[in-house]
């Protein structure tokens, strides 16, 4: 399996998480869903996509996975209910947001705008 993904809602992360073996770490990047032209309804999520990027292309551990998912459209986001914000496992509260799956380790927001910031969370075991 590639160790980069993208993927759409709330179901798809479980079923994806739920493939990788136990020996991987799995890091999840949470942002708004992208338009035709590849731009997040977002404006955060697209200030912290190329420092993210950056981060990730030289720091992702060989045992990482990187998971860009999509939490839909501003209405389904900003909608109480949204699962993302309800699950136990990820509670989101802004996006973006990333997150090592399994873990309490957390950026948000303006933390992902330095990518030596978004370094030492993909590097810290």
């Amino acid at each position: 399996m590639t160790s980069k993904v993208s993927i759409t809602g709330f179901d798809e992360l479980k079923s994806t998480v739920e493939k990788y073996d136990k020996d991987k770490r799995i890091f999840v990047l949470f942002c708004g869903t992208k338009n035709d032209e590849g731009h997040s309804w977002c404006p955060d999520c697209v200030a912290a996509e190329k420092p993210i990027e950056e981060a990730v292309k030289s720091s992702l551990p060989s045992n990482g996975v990187f998971i860009e998912c999509s939490v839909g459209d501003r209405s389904s986001w900003k909608d109480p209910n949204c699962p993302f914000r309800k699950d136990p496992q990820v509670r989101l509260t802004d996006i973006p947001t990333l997150i090592e799956w399994g873990t309490s380790k957390r950026l948000v927001e303006r933390e992902l705008l330095d990518s030596e910031t978004v370094k030492i969370l993909l590097e810290e075991d």
